[in-house]
């Protein structure tokens, strides 16, 4: 066969195959069209297939070679026998050629079982023309073919990485970037299971708190022992080393038999493990898991190296961010229910950013009415005026000051304020704000009592009498000018002479029993044998009545009867003030699952709502017990309860 001279390894191939019991013939019997047509083949550079005759025997130039691999020789045999796999794929276009139409394909998959030796997915150019006979008839087909499957993943996996981006730009919490992250990189791969693991500070144990899975593969959430993965695998991990194992059984990083049978065990067969290391510790690894042997490619490897970075760095973002936010909302929560008052004021124009609720009950003011540092400024006592001015200078130039003064509220009643004043810097380290924590220092022991009397002259007498008994003693004429003023008084006993009409008979208790507990109403008046003038005062919200005449120490012993009532009162406010502010400042996770214990969830049954591990419901619920000075479960709803707190209705 000179016209095969130099055409390499498939040139000597040629010559050496015994063609006499092929449909083509011998060799010396071939026509010209198909010596040419071998000739020009065996010189490309392009892989290239002739298929000869109408059972398409197969001829190949050394290009081809690199392609099959591991497959059985083709040369000589038809195409359908050589590679069925590309059969299905290839015999459409084949026939177009054999009737004389040339064709061009780009990007074709192809799945390709023995190249070498596990089934892959390829993609590929091909064109397939037809080969004209000395007959005028089409003899055959040229096909000439290149691999685009380095190519096409590439750009897949670009693709991918952009649509992952565009859609971490809607997630805000770390859990959902995760989540969603698993899930596409799952579906990308078509793979078992794909989750992320964190690491303890130990680095001793690992948590997955989520994962996702194709369905009929179990989660892998819950805590494990880095010890799992074998020495060999977790020092590749520590040392930064994307780990990939095709096959648990057969792999040297798992060769131990313990650990093989705890990859199986687990449905991890096949498995990548992408660490992340930050301040040369594991902090956390990707994982994708194949319950069945699969080998995997460069490219699905790099991408989940890729996946694992660029969704950690949004995870730890939206972290940060969620603590901000979380740390903005524990601030207000832990404002709202503190009994000091808390500000802040912009240090440039001196305006109130923030004043929080216990402003009214100490200042007798609205926290709206307090939007500039001068209105502030107004309620001091004249005396602690100019020092309280100057203290606030010194916080704007950039001190922290411990002081006290006194204010004098709408009712001209006075206050001692212990306040803790402090500037805030920007990222220039400028004081952009200053804030500070006023605490109302004014001993609330009930000692202070209200007369309500609308004849001066018993009004004067009660006076006499209760300031001779060292109480502080505030008087007023009417119900009307008590009433007005009472939502901001201090814890006191009120003393009503009711034989008056002026004075607005039993209003106000009737008033206070709405709206006041700390104000417990002693009721004067002259019942004349009636015993249903007493009952009255008594439905109406009065703690006790005294018929006039009365002797002196019947008044003083209601008043001290009353008086321990509001001590009472004030510790169990003060325990259950502490408790709200407790619950308050609970991170929004331990919030969550202390809701579902109060609903009467489970572990379990908590886990499953919020989507977390029994796991770690538990040690959440161990950390509320912790913080809320709670020994048992039943203690803990109870504290809550006593808090206030109620159980939220369910869903729908």
């Amino acid at each position: 066969m000179p016209f095969l001279t130099g055409g390499g390894t498939m040139s000597a191939r040629i010559q050496a195959y015994d063609w006499s019991s092929s449909p083509v013939g011998r060799a010396e019997t071939w026509p010209p069209s198909l010596r040419v047509t071998i000739s020009n083949m065996l010189r490309s550079k392009m892989p290239t297939y002739l298929l000869w005759g109408p059972e398409l025997i197969t001829f190949y130039n050394d290009a081809c070679l690199p392609l099959r691999g591991l497959r059985t020789e083709a040369l000589g045999q038809p195409l359908r026998q050589a590679w069925a796999e590309i059969w299905d794929v290839a015999s459409p276009l084949v026939a177009r050629a054999r009737g004389g139409e040339a064709t061009y394909v780009q990007d074709v998959p192809v799945w390709i079982v023995q190249r070498k030796g596990y089934p892959e997915e390829t993609w590929w150019n091909a064109s397939f023309s037809p080969v004209i006979a000395e007959s005028g008839d089409v003899g055959g087909v040229l096909i000439v073919i290149h691999e685009t499957t380095e190519r096409v993943f590439g750009e897949q996996r670009l693709q991918f990485l952009v649509d992952l981006s565009t859609r971490l730009r809607g997630t805000s919490d770390a859990c959902g970037v995760m989540a969603l992250a698993a899930k596409m990189l799952g579906r990308h791969l078509k793979a078992s299971r794909v989750g992320y693991a964190e690491f303890s500070e130990t680095g001793r144990s690992f948590t997955v708190e989520r994962d996702w899975t194709e369905g009929s593969t179990p989660s892998f959430a819950g805590q494990y022992q880095v010890s799992d993965f074998g020495p060999l695998v977790e020092s590749e991990l520590r040392a930064g080393h994307t780990v990939h194992i095709n096959d648990a059984q057969t792999d040297l990083l798992t060769a131990a038999a313990n650990i093989a049978t705890q990859f199986l065990r687990t449905g991890k067969r096949a498995t990548i493990i992408a660490p992340l290391i930050r301040d040369n510790r594991l902090v956390a690894a990707l994982f994708v898991h194949q319950s069945e042997p699969r080998h995997w490619r460069d490219d699905e490897v790099t991408l989940a190296q890729e996946v694992a970075e660029r969704t950690w760095t949004s995870v730890l973002r939206a972290r940060a961010e969620m603590a901000l936010r979380e740390s903005e909302a524990r601030f207000r929560q832990f404002a709202e229910h503190s009994t000091d008052m808390l500000w802040i004021m912009n240090a440039d124009t001196l305006q109130m950013e923030y004043v929080s609720p216990a402003f009214e009950r100490v200042w007798g003011w609205s926290p709206e009415m307090l939007q500039h540092r001068d209105q502030w400024a107004e309620s001091l006592h004249p005396e602690d005026r100019e020092s309280a001015l100057q203290t606030t200078e010194r916080v704007l130039r950039g001190d922290t000051v411990i002081h006290e003064y006194r204010i004098v509220r709408p009712d001209g009643s006075m206050r001692h304020i212990h306040a803790t004043g402090f500037p805030i810097f920007d990222e220039h380290q400028q004081i952009r704000r200053i804030a500070g924590i006023a605490k109302d220092i004014t001993q609330h022991d009930g000692s202070t009592v209200y007369v309500v009397d609308s004849n001066e002259t018993s009004r004067r007498e009660l006076c006499l009498l209760l300031q001779g008994a060292s109480y502080e003693v505030k008087t007023f004429a009417s119900a009307q000018s008590f009433l007005e003023v009472a939502p901001v008084l201090v814890p006191g006993s009120v003393v009503l002479d009711v034989r008056n009409p002026e004075t607005g008979e039993l209003t106000i208790p009737r008033e206070v029993k709405v709206r006041r507990s700390s104000l417990p109403t002693i009721v004067i008046g002259e019942a004349r044998g009636d015993v249903a003038v007493g009952v009255r005062a008594m439905k109406a919200g009065a703690v006790d009545f005294l018929d006039v005449p009365y002797a002196p120490e019947q008044l003083l012993d209601a008043l001290a009867s009353a008086q321990a009532t509001i001590r009472e009162r004030a510790e169990r406010d003060q325990a259950t003030e502490r408790v709200r502010a407790l619950i308050a400042a609970l991170p929004a996770r331990e919030r969550e699952v202390l809701d579902g214990l109060l609903a009467g969830g489970t572990n379990k049954t908590i886990a499953r709502d919020l989507g977390l591990s029994p796991r770690t419901v538990e040690a959440h619920r161990a950390r509320i017990m912790e913080r809320l000075g709670a020994q048992s479960l039943p203690e803990l709803v109870q504290i809550a309860v006593a808090a206030g707190l109620q159980p939220k209705p369910p869903d729908g």
